[in-house]
Protein backbone atom coordinates (compact mmCIF):
# COMPACT_ATOMS: atom_id res chain seq x y z
CA UNK A 1 0.00 0.00 0.00
CA UNK A 2 1.23 3.47 -1.01
CA UNK A 3 2.14 5.79 1.64
CA UNK A 4 -0.10 9.13 1.47
CA UNK A 5 -0.47 11.89 3.82
CA UNK A 6 -3.69 13.32 2.16
CA UNK A 7 -6.01 10.06 3.21
CA UNK A 8 -5.75 8.04 6.11
CA UNK A 9 -8.71 5.51 5.99
CA UNK A 10 -7.24 3.77 8.87
CA UNK A 11 -7.77 6.53 11.25
CA UNK A 12 -11.34 7.34 9.61
CA UNK A 13 -11.91 3.55 10.27
CA UNK A 14 -11.02 3.48 13.96
CA UNK A 15 -12.54 6.76 14.54
CA UNK A 16 -15.97 5.03 13.33
CA UNK A 17 -15.43 2.21 15.07
CA UNK A 18 -14.75 4.36 18.25
CA UNK A 19 -18.18 6.42 17.44
CA UNK A 20 -19.98 2.90 17.68
CA UNK A 21 -18.53 1.15 20.60
CA UNK A 22 -19.28 5.05 22.34
CA UNK A 23 -22.66 5.12 21.19
CA UNK A 24 -23.16 1.35 22.50
CA UNK A 25 -21.16 2.13 25.85
CA UNK A 26 -23.75 5.14 26.16
CA UNK A 27 -26.90 2.87 25.49
CA UNK A 28 -25.96 0.38 28.17
CA UNK A 29 -25.26 3.50 30.85
CA UNK A 30 -28.77 5.15 30.33
CA UNK A 31 -30.37 1.44 30.21
CA UNK A 32 -28.48 0.55 33.34
CA UNK A 33 -29.57 3.67 34.95
CA UNK A 34 -32.87 3.90 33.94
CA UNK A 35 -33.79 0.07 34.35
CA UNK A 36 -35.61 0.17 31.27
CA UNK A 37 -34.00 -1.70 27.97
CA UNK A 38 -36.09 0.71 25.89
CA UNK A 39 -35.08 4.19 26.30
CA UNK A 40 -35.76 5.39 22.67
CA UNK A 41 -38.00 4.39 19.54
CA UNK A 42 -35.20 3.17 17.71
CA UNK A 43 -34.76 0.73 20.52
CA UNK A 44 -37.48 -1.42 19.65
CA UNK A 45 -40.47 0.74 18.07
CA UNK A 46 -43.53 -2.06 18.42
CA UNK A 47 -42.50 -3.20 21.62
CA UNK A 48 -42.23 0.60 23.00
CA UNK A 49 -45.94 0.66 21.33
CA UNK A 50 -47.27 -1.93 23.14
CA UNK A 51 -45.28 -1.32 26.00
CA UNK A 52 -46.95 1.80 26.11
CA UNK A 53 -50.55 0.45 25.93
CA UNK A 54 -49.90 -1.94 28.70
CA UNK A 55 -48.83 1.27 30.49
CA UNK A 56 -52.16 2.44 30.10
CA UNK A 57 -54.01 -0.16 30.90
CA UNK A 58 -52.14 -0.37 34.00
CA UNK A 59 -53.23 3.26 35.22
CA UNK A 60 -56.77 2.57 34.62
CA UNK A 61 -56.98 -0.34 36.38
CA UNK A 62 -55.37 1.49 39.46
CA UNK A 63 -57.97 4.01 39.14
CA UNK A 64 -60.33 1.20 38.67
CA UNK A 65 -59.67 -0.32 41.68
CA UNK A 66 -59.79 3.16 43.34
CA UNK A 67 -63.20 3.35 42.19
CA UNK A 68 -64.48 -0.16 43.73
CA UNK A 69 -62.56 1.33 46.78
CA UNK A 70 -65.11 4.03 47.33
CA UNK A 71 -67.65 1.76 46.34
CA UNK A 72 -67.22 -0.45 48.81
CA UNK A 73 -66.77 2.54 51.57
CA UNK A 74 -70.64 3.32 49.86
CA UNK A 75 -72.25 -0.08 50.37
CA UNK A 76 -70.14 -0.36 54.26
CA UNK A 77 -71.68 3.13 55.35
CA UNK A 78 -75.17 2.68 53.73
CA UNK A 79 -75.10 -1.13 55.27
CA UNK A 80 -74.25 1.08 59.29
CA UNK A 81 -77.08 3.02 58.86
CA UNK A 82 -79.37 0.17 57.97
CA UNK A 83 -78.32 -1.48 60.88
CA UNK A 84 -79.06 1.70 63.41
CA UNK A 85 -82.71 2.00 61.50
CA UNK A 86 -83.01 -2.12 62.02
CA UNK A 87 -82.06 -1.16 66.27
CA UNK A 88 -84.68 2.05 65.57
CA UNK A 89 -87.51 -0.60 64.55
CA UNK A 90 -86.42 -3.10 67.00
CA UNK A 91 -87.02 -0.32 69.78
CA UNK A 92 -90.21 0.46 68.22
CA UNK A 93 -91.53 -3.16 68.32
CA UNK A 94 -90.35 -3.38 72.29
CA UNK A 95 -92.16 -0.41 73.20
CA UNK A 96 -95.18 -1.75 71.02
CA UNK A 97 -95.27 -4.90 73.21
CA UNK A 98 -94.72 -3.11 76.18
CA UNK A 99 -97.75 -0.77 74.92
CA UNK A 100 -100.43 -4.06 74.86
CA UNK A 101 -99.30 -4.93 78.57
CA UNK A 102 -103.02 -4.85 80.25
CA UNK A 103 -101.38 -3.17 83.42
CA UNK A 104 -100.18 -0.67 81.15
CA UNK A 105 -102.59 2.79 81.76
CA UNK A 106 -103.45 5.55 79.27
CA UNK A 107 -100.57 7.52 80.66
CA UNK A 108 -97.91 4.52 80.51
CA UNK A 109 -98.88 4.34 76.31
CA UNK A 110 -99.43 8.14 75.92
CA UNK A 111 -95.03 8.27 77.43
CA UNK A 112 -94.13 4.89 75.07
CA UNK A 113 -95.79 7.40 72.45
CA UNK A 114 -94.18 9.75 72.75
CA UNK A 115 -90.52 7.58 72.45
CA UNK A 116 -92.23 6.24 69.36
CA UNK A 117 -92.55 10.17 67.88
CA UNK A 118 -89.16 10.93 68.71
CA UNK A 119 -87.58 7.26 66.79
CA UNK A 120 -89.76 8.25 63.88
CA UNK A 121 -87.84 11.94 63.86
CA UNK A 122 -84.75 10.23 63.65
CA UNK A 123 -85.54 7.80 61.55
CA UNK A 124 -86.81 10.90 58.85
CA UNK A 125 -83.06 12.71 59.53
CA UNK A 126 -81.43 9.09 58.67
CA UNK A 127 -82.68 9.65 55.16
CA UNK A 128 -80.90 12.38 54.92
CA UNK A 129 -77.36 10.29 55.09
CA UNK A 130 -74.79 10.70 52.34
CA UNK A 131 -71.59 9.06 51.47
CA UNK A 132 -69.21 12.18 49.82
CA UNK A 133 -72.40 13.91 48.66
CA UNK A 134 -73.96 11.18 47.63
CA UNK A 135 -77.36 10.06 48.53
CA UNK A 136 -77.71 6.61 50.35
CA UNK A 137 -81.29 6.42 50.60
CA UNK A 138 -84.14 7.60 48.18
CA UNK A 139 -87.92 7.57 48.48
CA UNK A 140 -90.80 6.94 45.62
CA UNK A 141 -90.29 9.10 42.06
CA UNK A 142 -87.44 10.88 43.69
CA UNK A 143 -84.67 9.92 40.54
CA UNK A 144 -84.54 13.99 39.45
CA UNK A 145 -84.12 15.08 42.95
CA UNK A 146 -81.04 12.51 44.67
CA UNK A 147 -78.30 14.38 45.37
CA UNK A 148 -74.61 14.21 44.30
CA UNK A 149 -75.26 11.38 41.60
CA UNK A 150 -74.25 10.91 38.46
CA UNK A 151 -77.86 11.00 37.06
CA UNK A 152 -76.17 9.23 33.66
CA UNK A 153 -75.28 6.37 35.68
CA UNK A 154 -78.81 5.93 37.48
CA UNK A 155 -81.38 3.24 37.13
CA UNK A 156 -84.97 3.62 38.02
CA UNK A 157 -86.68 0.09 38.14
CA UNK A 158 -83.83 -1.28 35.59
CA UNK A 159 -84.33 1.83 33.51
CA UNK A 160 -81.87 4.55 32.47
CA UNK A 161 -83.07 7.73 34.59
CA UNK A 162 -82.65 9.51 30.92
CA UNK A 163 -85.29 7.40 29.46
CA UNK A 164 -87.59 7.80 32.84
CA UNK A 165 -88.07 11.62 31.90
CA UNK A 166 -91.49 12.10 30.92
CA UNK A 167 -92.60 8.47 30.69
CA UNK A 168 -93.93 8.36 35.04
CA UNK A 169 -96.51 10.09 34.01
CA UNK A 170 -98.01 7.70 31.38
CA UNK A 171 -96.70 4.29 33.22
CA UNK A 172 -94.76 3.56 30.34
CA UNK A 173 -91.54 3.01 31.28
CA UNK A 174 -89.83 0.13 33.37
CA UNK A 175 -92.23 -2.02 36.16
CA UNK A 176 -91.84 -1.58 39.59
CA UNK A 177 -90.33 -3.68 41.71
CA UNK A 178 -92.74 -6.02 43.64
CA UNK A 179 -92.48 -6.83 47.39
CA UNK A 180 -95.11 -9.65 48.58
CA UNK A 181 -95.73 -10.25 52.17
CA UNK A 182 -95.75 -13.86 53.70
CA UNK A 183 -98.84 -13.27 55.37
CA UNK A 184 -101.08 -15.33 54.00
CA UNK A 185 -100.52 -19.16 53.24
CA UNK A 186 -102.32 -18.78 49.91
CA UNK A 187 -100.49 -17.10 47.42
CA UNK A 188 -103.12 -15.23 45.51
CA UNK A 189 -104.19 -13.82 48.87
CA UNK A 190 -100.94 -11.78 49.83
CA UNK A 191 -100.27 -8.24 49.95
CA UNK A 192 -98.05 -7.09 47.59
CA UNK A 193 -96.35 -3.80 47.04
CA UNK A 194 -94.91 -2.21 44.08
CA UNK A 195 -92.16 1.01 44.51
CA UNK A 196 -89.49 2.25 43.22
CA UNK A 197 -86.11 0.29 42.65
CA UNK A 198 -82.80 2.61 42.68
CA UNK A 199 -79.20 1.70 41.42
CA UNK A 200 -76.19 3.53 40.06
CA UNK A 201 -73.66 1.78 37.82
CA UNK A 202 -70.19 1.21 38.84
CA UNK A 203 -67.80 0.44 35.68
CA UNK A 204 -65.47 -2.52 37.22
CA UNK A 205 -63.58 -2.66 34.13
CA UNK A 206 -60.89 -0.25 32.79
CA UNK A 207 -62.23 -0.16 29.56
CA UNK A 208 -65.02 1.34 30.91
CA UNK A 209 -67.56 -0.38 28.64
CA UNK A 210 -70.60 -1.84 30.92
CA UNK A 211 -70.50 -5.44 29.15
CA UNK A 212 -66.76 -6.05 29.92
CA UNK A 213 -67.50 -5.59 33.76
CA UNK A 214 -70.61 -3.28 35.60
CA UNK A 215 -71.94 -3.11 39.22
CA UNK A 216 -75.19 -2.04 40.05
CA UNK A 217 -75.23 -0.23 43.74
CA UNK A 218 -78.54 -0.15 45.41
CA UNK A 219 -79.70 3.48 46.63
CA UNK A 220 -82.22 2.37 49.42
CA UNK A 221 -85.77 3.02 49.24
CA UNK A 222 -86.28 4.05 52.69
CA UNK A 223 -90.29 4.86 52.13
CA UNK A 224 -90.78 1.24 50.48
CA UNK A 225 -88.09 -0.10 53.83
CA UNK A 226 -90.81 1.48 56.61
CA UNK A 227 -93.76 1.59 54.88
CA UNK A 228 -96.96 -0.55 56.56
CA UNK A 229 -97.81 -3.38 55.01
CA UNK A 230 -101.67 -2.66 56.00
CA UNK A 231 -102.81 1.18 54.70
CA UNK A 232 -106.67 0.01 55.09
CA UNK A 233 -106.05 0.40 58.62
CA UNK A 234 -105.84 4.24 57.88
CA UNK A 235 -108.88 4.26 55.86
CA UNK A 236 -107.51 2.91 52.47
CA UNK A 237 -108.86 -0.72 50.88
CA UNK A 238 -107.47 -1.99 48.08
CA UNK A 239 -108.84 -5.43 47.94
CA UNK A 240 -111.98 -4.40 46.00
CA UNK A 241 -112.12 -7.68 44.55
CA UNK A 242 -114.37 -9.67 47.16
CA UNK A 243 -115.09 -12.89 45.22
CA UNK A 244 -111.36 -13.08 43.92
CA UNK A 245 -112.69 -13.50 40.55
CA UNK A 246 -110.42 -11.44 38.98
CA UNK A 247 -112.77 -8.24 38.25
CA UNK A 248 -114.42 -5.78 40.33
CA UNK A 249 -118.20 -6.35 39.45
CA UNK A 250 -120.80 -3.17 40.06
CA UNK A 251 -122.02 -5.03 43.51
CA UNK A 252 -118.40 -4.86 44.60
CA UNK A 253 -117.96 -1.06 43.33
CA UNK A 254 -121.09 0.05 45.26
CA UNK A 255 -119.92 -1.69 48.37
CA UNK A 256 -116.59 -0.34 48.67
CA UNK A 257 -115.82 2.96 49.83
CA UNK A 258 -115.06 4.94 46.42
CA UNK A 259 -118.51 4.36 45.05
CA UNK A 260 -119.96 7.13 47.31
CA UNK A 261 -123.54 7.33 45.31
CA UNK A 262 -123.47 4.23 45.22
CA UNK A 263 -124.83 3.75 41.42
CA UNK A 264 -122.17 0.75 40.67
CA UNK A 265 -119.91 2.79 38.91
CA UNK A 266 -116.80 5.33 39.72
CA UNK A 267 -117.15 8.80 38.10
CA UNK A 268 -114.49 11.08 37.87
CA UNK A 269 -114.89 13.10 41.12
CA UNK A 270 -114.76 9.64 42.64
CA UNK A 271 -111.36 8.59 41.02
CA UNK A 272 -109.70 11.85 42.00
CA UNK A 273 -110.40 10.83 45.42
CA UNK A 274 -109.89 6.93 45.27
CA UNK A 275 -106.21 6.87 45.30
CA UNK A 276 -106.48 4.09 42.60
CA UNK A 277 -105.93 6.91 39.54
CA UNK A 278 -102.42 7.12 40.27
CA UNK A 279 -101.64 8.19 36.77
CA UNK A 280 -104.40 10.94 36.86
CA UNK A 281 -105.43 9.95 33.42
CA UNK A 282 -109.69 9.64 34.98
CA UNK A 283 -109.63 5.63 34.53
CA UNK A 284 -108.60 2.53 36.04
CA UNK A 285 -106.60 1.09 33.53
CA UNK A 286 -104.86 -2.22 33.92
CA UNK A 287 -104.01 -3.50 30.59
CA UNK A 288 -103.82 -6.75 29.59
CA UNK A 289 -102.74 -7.89 33.37
CA UNK A 290 -106.32 -7.89 33.88
CA UNK A 291 -107.50 -10.33 31.68
CA UNK A 292 -104.68 -12.39 32.57
CA UNK A 293 -106.60 -13.17 35.75
CA UNK A 294 -110.22 -12.57 34.97
CA UNK A 295 -110.88 -16.47 34.14
CA UNK A 296 -111.42 -16.19 30.45
CA UNK A 297 -107.49 -16.01 29.61
CA UNK A 298 -106.96 -19.61 30.97
CA UNK A 299 -103.38 -19.80 28.98
CA UNK A 300 -101.97 -16.48 31.05
CA UNK A 301 -101.04 -15.35 27.76
CA UNK A 302 -102.76 -11.00 28.31
CA UNK A 303 -105.36 -12.04 25.14
CA UNK A 304 -108.60 -13.79 25.09
CA UNK A 305 -108.52 -15.97 21.63
CA UNK A 306 -111.28 -18.00 19.72
CA UNK A 307 -111.11 -20.86 21.75
CA UNK A 308 -110.77 -19.18 25.44
CA UNK A 309 -114.02 -17.55 24.28
CA UNK A 310 -115.82 -20.15 23.25
CA UNK A 311 -114.90 -21.75 26.32
CA UNK A 312 -116.16 -18.52 28.43
CA UNK A 313 -119.94 -19.25 27.71
CA UNK A 314 -120.74 -15.66 25.86
CA UNK A 315 -119.47 -16.86 22.17
CA UNK A 316 -123.32 -18.86 22.11
CA UNK A 317 -125.80 -16.66 19.96
CA UNK A 318 -126.73 -16.43 16.43
CA UNK A 319 -122.91 -17.11 15.46
CA UNK A 320 -121.17 -19.11 18.02
CA UNK A 321 -117.71 -20.46 18.42
CA UNK A 322 -116.74 -17.57 15.86
CA UNK A 323 -114.50 -16.59 18.14
CA UNK A 324 -116.10 -13.35 19.10
CA UNK A 325 -118.59 -12.19 21.40
CA UNK A 326 -121.24 -10.35 19.24
CA UNK A 327 -124.09 -7.98 19.97
CA UNK A 328 -127.13 -10.45 20.42
CA UNK A 329 -124.69 -12.54 22.39
CA UNK A 330 -123.94 -9.42 25.05
CA UNK A 331 -127.53 -8.65 25.00
CA UNK A 332 -127.80 -11.95 27.41
CA UNK A 333 -125.08 -10.87 29.58
CA UNK A 334 -126.53 -8.98 32.89
CA UNK A 335 -125.80 -5.61 32.93
CA UNK A 336 -123.25 -5.70 35.95
CA UNK A 337 -120.67 -8.19 33.73
CA UNK A 338 -121.36 -6.38 30.07
CA UNK A 339 -119.58 -3.05 32.32
CA UNK A 340 -116.91 -4.98 32.84
CA UNK A 341 -116.51 -7.09 28.95
CA UNK A 342 -117.74 -3.98 27.01
CA UNK A 343 -116.19 -0.33 28.28
CA UNK A 344 -117.00 1.23 25.42
CA UNK A 345 -120.24 -0.04 24.67
CA UNK A 346 -120.43 -0.43 21.25
CA UNK A 347 -122.13 -3.76 21.79
CA UNK A 348 -118.78 -5.96 20.63
CA UNK A 349 -116.57 -7.31 23.23
CA UNK A 350 -113.16 -5.87 20.69
CA UNK A 351 -109.35 -5.61 21.03
CA UNK A 352 -109.63 -2.65 22.71
CA UNK A 353 -111.90 -3.39 24.86
CA UNK A 354 -109.53 -6.67 25.71
CA UNK A 355 -106.66 -4.54 26.43
CA UNK A 356 -107.92 -1.40 28.12
CA UNK A 357 -110.68 -2.75 30.66
CA UNK A 358 -111.63 -0.43 33.17
CA UNK A 359 -112.76 -2.62 35.37
CA UNK A 360 -110.14 -5.30 35.42
CA UNK A 361 -107.87 -5.93 38.55
CA UNK A 362 -104.41 -7.33 37.90
CA UNK A 363 -104.20 -9.77 40.54
CA UNK A 364 -105.64 -10.82 43.48
CA UNK A 365 -105.02 -9.92 47.44
CA UNK A 366 -104.41 -6.38 48.37
CA UNK A 367 -102.51 -4.30 46.26
CA UNK A 368 -100.11 -1.34 47.83
CA UNK A 369 -98.65 1.37 46.52
CA UNK A 370 -95.63 3.04 48.38
CA UNK A 371 -96.35 6.31 47.42
CA UNK A 372 -99.30 6.35 49.23
CA UNK A 373 -98.84 4.25 52.22
CA UNK A 374 -98.33 5.75 55.62
CA UNK A 375 -94.56 4.77 57.39
CA UNK A 376 -92.63 5.09 60.29
CA UNK A 377 -90.60 8.18 59.00
CA UNK A 378 -93.31 10.07 57.51
CA UNK A 379 -91.29 10.17 54.69
CA UNK A 380 -92.64 12.33 51.83
CA UNK A 381 -96.33 12.10 53.83
CA UNK A 382 -99.54 13.16 51.90
CA UNK A 383 -100.58 16.57 53.67
CA UNK A 384 -103.63 15.73 55.70
CA UNK A 385 -107.11 17.43 55.17
CA UNK A 386 -108.82 17.29 58.77
CA UNK A 387 -112.46 18.65 57.27
CA UNK A 388 -112.85 15.42 54.90
CA UNK A 389 -110.31 12.92 56.48
CA UNK A 390 -108.72 12.77 53.14
CA UNK A 391 -105.49 13.21 52.31
CA UNK A 392 -103.70 14.81 48.98
CA UNK A 393 -100.51 14.91 47.39
CA UNK A 394 -100.43 15.33 43.46
CA UNK A 395 -101.72 12.25 41.77
CA UNK A 396 -101.13 9.52 45.27
CA UNK A 397 -104.24 10.82 46.89
CA UNK A 398 -106.04 8.24 49.03
CA UNK A 399 -109.27 8.65 50.56
CA UNK A 400 -110.13 8.68 54.61
CA UNK A 401 -113.13 6.59 54.13
CA UNK A 402 -115.47 5.56 56.28
CA UNK A 403 -115.02 8.51 58.31
CA UNK A 404 -111.56 8.15 59.30
CA UNK A 405 -109.68 11.61 60.33
CA UNK A 406 -105.99 11.17 59.67
CA UNK A 407 -105.73 14.46 61.76
CA UNK A 408 -106.20 12.38 64.67
CA UNK A 409 -104.19 9.76 63.74
CA UNK A 410 -100.77 11.52 62.43
CA UNK A 411 -98.80 14.78 63.40
CA UNK A 412 -98.40 17.62 60.72
CA UNK A 413 -94.75 16.09 60.06
CA UNK A 414 -96.78 12.99 59.04
CA UNK A 415 -95.22 10.83 62.17
CA UNK A 416 -97.86 8.30 63.59
CA UNK A 417 -99.15 9.52 67.12
CA UNK A 418 -100.36 6.42 68.59
CA UNK A 419 -97.89 3.36 68.38
CA UNK A 420 -101.05 1.37 69.48
CA UNK A 421 -102.49 2.26 65.34
CA UNK A 422 -99.13 -0.20 64.54
CA UNK A 423 -99.59 -3.75 65.03
CA UNK A 424 -96.59 -5.78 66.11
CA UNK A 425 -97.20 -7.41 62.76
CA UNK A 426 -95.96 -4.62 60.71
CA UNK A 427 -93.23 -4.25 62.69
CA UNK A 428 -91.87 -7.63 61.99
CA UNK A 429 -92.49 -7.24 58.53
CA UNK A 430 -90.36 -3.83 58.24
CA UNK A 431 -87.65 -5.77 59.73
CA UNK A 432 -87.98 -8.37 57.50
CA UNK A 433 -87.37 -6.28 54.95
CA UNK A 434 -84.37 -4.13 56.32
CA UNK A 435 -83.39 -7.62 57.03
CA UNK A 436 -83.61 -8.11 52.76
CA UNK A 437 -82.17 -4.70 52.15
CA UNK A 438 -78.79 -5.66 54.70
CA UNK A 439 -79.07 -9.11 52.92
CA UNK A 440 -78.46 -7.51 49.45
CA UNK A 441 -76.20 -4.81 50.87
CA UNK A 442 -73.91 -7.74 51.95
CA UNK A 443 -74.41 -9.40 48.63
CA UNK A 444 -73.24 -6.14 46.83
CA UNK A 445 -70.34 -5.86 48.78
CA UNK A 446 -69.33 -9.63 48.53
CA UNK A 447 -69.36 -9.20 44.21
CA UNK A 448 -67.04 -5.53 44.95
CA UNK A 449 -64.56 -7.75 46.64
CA UNK A 450 -64.72 -10.01 44.15
CA UNK A 451 -64.54 -8.18 41.13
CA UNK A 452 -61.86 -6.04 42.87
CA UNK A 453 -59.83 -9.60 43.00
CA UNK A 454 -59.86 -9.93 39.69
CA UNK A 455 -58.61 -6.16 38.77
CA UNK A 456 -55.86 -6.65 41.58
CA UNK A 457 -54.76 -10.01 39.96
CA UNK A 458 -54.92 -8.49 35.67
CA UNK A 459 -53.08 -5.16 37.49
CA UNK A 460 -50.17 -7.63 38.47
CA UNK A 461 -50.38 -9.50 35.34
CA UNK A 462 -50.29 -6.31 33.33
CA UNK A 463 -47.49 -5.02 35.37
CA UNK A 464 -45.77 -7.78 34.69
CA UNK A 465 -46.17 -7.68 30.74
CA UNK A 466 -45.20 -4.21 30.69
CA UNK A 467 -41.83 -5.35 32.55
CA UNK A 468 -40.73 -8.03 30.10
CA UNK A 469 -40.70 -5.46 27.27
CA UNK A 470 -39.42 -1.92 29.23
CA UNK A 471 -36.92 -3.58 31.98
CA UNK A 472 -33.76 -4.31 31.54
CA UNK A 473 -31.84 -7.39 32.63
CA UNK A 474 -28.94 -5.82 34.64
CA UNK A 475 -26.75 -8.50 34.21
CA UNK A 476 -26.65 -8.96 31.06
CA UNK A 477 -26.48 -5.24 29.94
CA UNK A 478 -23.90 -5.02 33.06
CA UNK A 479 -21.85 -7.56 30.78
CA UNK A 480 -22.51 -5.61 27.89
CA UNK A 481 -21.38 -2.13 29.52
CA UNK A 482 -18.08 -3.81 30.84
CA UNK A 483 -17.48 -5.33 26.67
CA UNK A 484 -18.47 -1.54 25.62
CA UNK A 485 -16.20 -0.25 28.07
CA UNK A 486 -13.09 -2.13 27.04
CA UNK A 487 -13.90 -1.32 23.15
CA UNK A 488 -14.25 2.06 23.61
CA UNK A 489 -10.82 2.39 25.45
CA UNK A 490 -9.22 -0.19 22.67
CA UNK A 491 -11.00 2.52 19.77
CA UNK A 492 -9.66 5.45 20.77
CA UNK A 493 -6.21 3.66 21.53
CA UNK A 494 -6.22 2.54 17.88
CA UNK A 495 -7.56 5.86 16.64
CA UNK A 496 -4.23 7.79 18.16
CA UNK A 497 -2.14 4.80 16.37
CA UNK A 498 -3.58 5.45 13.05
CA UNK A 499 -3.32 9.04 13.34
CA UNK A 500 0.43 8.37 13.88
CA UNK A 501 0.85 6.72 10.14
CA UNK A 502 1.30 9.89 8.17
CA UNK A 503 4.36 10.79 10.20
CA UNK A 504 6.15 8.38 8.39
CA UNK A 505 6.05 10.62 5.31
CA UNK A 506 8.11 13.04 7.23
CA UNK A 507 10.85 10.91 7.77
CA UNK A 508 11.17 10.13 3.97
CA UNK A 509 10.87 14.18 3.54
CA UNK A 510 13.90 15.01 5.91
Amino acid sequence: MPITINTNASATEASFNLSKANDNLRRSIARLSSGNRITRPTDDAAGLAVAYKLQSSVKRTEASLNNHQNALSFLQVQDGVLEAIGEIVDRMSELRTMAADVSKNAADVENYSKEFLELQDQLAQMKREKFNGVELFAVEAEEDSLKGLNKAHLYVNGELHDNVAGKRATGSYATKEEYEYFDDPQVDKRTKSTFDKYDFKLYAHPSGDAEDGSLNLNIVNLQFLLGIKDPSAFGVEYNLDTDNDGLISDAEWAASTYDRDGDGTINGTEWADSGLDSDGDGSQTAGRAGWANSGFDTDGDGDIDASEWTASGFDTGANANDGNVDADEIAAISAGTMSVLDPDGDGTINEGDKTVAPHAVDGYGNRVSVGSTINLAGLNQVSLDPGTGAVNKGNATANGGRGTNYADWLTSDGYIKDITKISVEEFTNIIEKIADARAENGAEQQRVNQSMNLQQTNLVNLEAARGRIMDVDVALESSRLARNSVKVQASAAMVAQANQLSSVALSLLQ
